[in-house]
């Protein structure tokens, strides 16, 4: 059972190399969807103000209104995503094979209490993520530019992907969000 899973996510890294050599977009897409299929408008709103305020980040929602785990596993593996909003039990669910990047250095865990959970973690070298303890996601609801636009739904994490294309764009942007 452990060989096959290795084989599928060594399958995924391909593609995920695969496609990343097909050309590099500018900007940051954030992949969102959520299991109360809310609306496209606060999203909206999020965006507008995160692309006035930060616009040389070129940020974008790819906010996909009915929650599907095939379409989440798509996304992480070949989505070009550099940050996925996604329920907790998802967030948790993928980064145990070391899907996210660790925010410590960015963001203060006692902030984000509700972030920092047990998940995989890739060293250089190993083909294994080893489980450590660390900061992997920031709370939607406790996300001041979710606040100002009201939609703070419970249960979201939003997560910087190993596998982002920038991946110091995708913390600054997660950072303005979080900082309003």
């Amino acid at each position: 059972m452990k060989r096959k899973k290795m084989g599928i996510w060594m399958l995924l890294i391909a593609s995920i190399l695969m496609l990343a050599g097909c050309g590099k977009e500018d900007g940051v897409l954030i992949f969102m969807s959520d299991k109360a299929s809310s609306s496209r408008e606060g999203i909206d709103v999020i965006q507008e103000k995160l692309n006035a305020d930060v616009p040389d980040l070129k940020a974008e929602f790819n906010y996909s209104p009915m929650f599907d785990l095939q379409k989440v596993l798509v996304e992480y593996a070949a989505g070009g995503n550099s940050i996925v909003i996604l329920p907790e039990d998802s967030i948790k669910i993928y980064g145990k094979d070391g899907a996210h990047v660790v925010l410590d250095d960015y963001f203060d865990q006692a902030d984000y209490p509700d972030g920092v959970f047990e998940s995989g973690v890739l060293k250089d070298g190993d083909r294994d993520a080893t489980l450590e303890k660390h900061l992997f996601g920031i709370p939607v609801k406790d996300m001041k530019m979710f606040q100002d636009a009201g939609y703070t739904p419970d249960g979201m994490l939003a997560c910087v992907l190993i596998n982002a294309p920038d991946k110091d764009a995708a913390i600054k942007v997660l950072q303005k969000l979080a900082e309003g």
